[in-house]
């Protein structure tokens, strides 16, 4: 029993490499928990309420760095930020058109300082959705006191979740991440000698695993990237290993499949034999410097830059859409506008999270209007599910993004509920911002100095060209021993330029799902 609960575990961990994802809705929800008890016990206006629980879920959402220390010092900075930013919007608030202009303002800052890294990108999210809760809160400069109070609970509530209650450490993320890495590539082994036993069977079986493992490989070295001094004695021959351990397996594998398709492929003997080389051999070639950057394909314009531009115009159009179809909530429209342009690139990009926003909204809707029909007049059931939706959101991989609008869609109908506004007209007319904001970004993207799918794609397609000229001078001679390759800087290449594949497909054929393949050059 023991050994198949450790297995059962096992294979938990291996779902959620390094369990970041549990830890991240863990800490949203006791947060969260923790800000509404405070200000409950305070017996706080609804208005704060919802302010202190915003702000409690923006903390979770805006700490997205992988290490505790820089959790801490992004929140320290967030706190200031998010104080004077939802201070500006209710002073402005008597004036809509001084409001309106500030908030396209600050939109443009806030995309802006993605150039700053990751950093940047949360103290930008910290702004906008402050400014955003002066709007839906429809906050007014008399109430200002009472909301610092709120954020400073909700900040509060935010580092002892983080200190104390869902405490984790560097070392001890990397410790997971390492063992889920190890699983996995475990995992992967297991379907690639099961394939070859079961004489063509289990190939679907066997690209899971290899997708999964290379997406835990990447997790891994995106950790190790950001590592703090002293964490690691040689945090570069970790990636090195991370890296060579995941581009074994991914050819093993595709030579297996080959195999079990085709008599004249390599059989299982020499495919075990080239594991052996491959896993043993530690000889290493000069590496080549490269840096894989972001897309510069609009001239001289840089990439925060031109995307501040977009996101403005899109917002300044949903402003104007928004207050077409409802003066009153038009910022829903804003906000999705916003949205669809986190981590976009080019008008593909922005079309796939476009319909994925949409579709999550139009699923969410249902589901969340049921939820407010289950819990009605019990308000400890509506708190339940409110935070199950919460936990959802955060750990639901952010890959299936339409389920993450889905768990968000379910959350803001659990609010609505608890504060006794929830109306199946007001969720449709969240449907209808939601299609207004989503066609505004489509519509910037498009014509406000755009980046096309395809130049992106080229220039992905350069990069990864250039690396594999690298790697095919470092090609052994007959009889010279085999070459370590620059496997990291191949891998990111090999992953940005099927995510622009992606968007390409996405460009031609409309909202389709695309699924990014992971690491296998035949497929490329």
């Amino acid at each position: 029993m023991a050994a198949k609960t450790a297995s059962l575990w096992d294979r938990f961990a291996a779902a959620d490499p390094g369990l970041l994802r549990l830890t991240a809705g863990l800490r949203a929800v006791v947060g969260l928990t923790l800000t509404l008890a405070a200000l409950t016990v305070g017996d706080q206006s609804s208005v704060v309420l919802l302010a202190g629980g915003f702000t409690a879920v923006v903390t979770s959402l805006a700490s997205s760095d992988l290490h505790r220390r820089n959790q801490f010092l992004t929140l320290l900075a967030g706190a200031p930020v998010t104080l004077a930013t939802l201070t500006a919007g209710g002073l402005l608030a008597p004036f809509p058109l001084a409001s309106h202009l500030a908030f396209l303002l600050l939109i443009f800052a806030a995309v802006y300082a993605r150039r700053f890294g990751r950093r940047g990108q949360d103290l930008g999210i910290f702004a906008f959705m402050a400014y955003f809760l002066s709007q839906v809160a429809g906050i007014q400069p008399h109430q200002l006191p009472q909301l610092t109070g709120a954020l400073a609970i909700a900040f509060a509530a935010a580092a002892v979740t983080r200190c104390c209650l869902v405490p984790t450490t560097s070392y001890a993320s990397l410790k997971r991440l390492k063992a889920a890495f190890n699983r996995r590539l475990r995992d992967a082994q297991q379907a690639t000698s099961g394939l070859l036993a079961d004489d063509g069977g289990g190939v679907r079986r066997l690209e899971r695993r290899l997708d999964r493992l290379h997406t835990s490989a990447l997790l891994l070295q995106e950790f190790l990237y950001e590592a703090p001094a002293g964490l690691l004695r040689d945090a570069t021959a970790e990636l090195e290993r991370t890296a060579r351990a995941d581009a074994a397996a991914q050819r093993l594998g595709v030579l297996a499949i080959r195999a079990s398709k085709d008599s004249t492929a390599p059989s299982a003997n020499t495919l075990r034999d080239a594991e052996t080389v491959d896993l043993t051999d530690r000889t290493r070639c000069d590496r080549v410097a490269l840096r894989l950057g972001g897309a510069q394909s609009s001239g001289s314009w840089r990439h925060t830059t031109r995307q501040a531009l977009q996101v403005t115009v899109a917002a300044a159009l949903a402003v104007l859409g928004g207050h077409l179809v409802s003066p009153h909530l038009w910022y829903w429209a804003v906000a999705t506008a916003w949205v669809v342009f986190i981590k976009a690139e080019h008008t593909g990009d922005i079309l796939l999270q476009s319909g994925r926003r949409l579709i999550g909204t139009v699923a969410g809707v249902p589901f969340g209007y049921g939820l407010a029909v289950l819990a009605a007049g019990h308000t400890p059931v509506a708190l339940a599910f409110l935070l199950a939706c919460i936990f959802g959101m955060f750990y639901t991989p952010s890959g299936n993004y339409w389920a993450v609008t889905f768990f968000i869609t379910g959350s803001l109908s659990m609010v609505l509920a608890l504060l006794h506004t929830l109306s199946p007209e007001l969720l449709a007319l969240r449907i209808q911002e939601t299609a207004l904001g989503a066609g505004c970004g489509i519509l910037a993207a498009a014509l406000v100095v755009p980046t096309r799918v395809h130049a992106v794609a080229e220039m992905r397609l350069t990069e990864l060209l250039v690396i594999l000229d690298h790697l095919a001078h470092c090609a052994p001679k007959a009889g010279a021993p085999k070459p370590a390759p620059d496997a990291p800087d191949l891998d990111q290449a090999l992953s940005l330029r099927q995510l622009e594949a992606a968007g390409q497909r996405a460009g031609v054929t409309g909202f389709r799902s695309a699924q990014a393949g992971r690491g296998r050059l035949s497929e490329e």
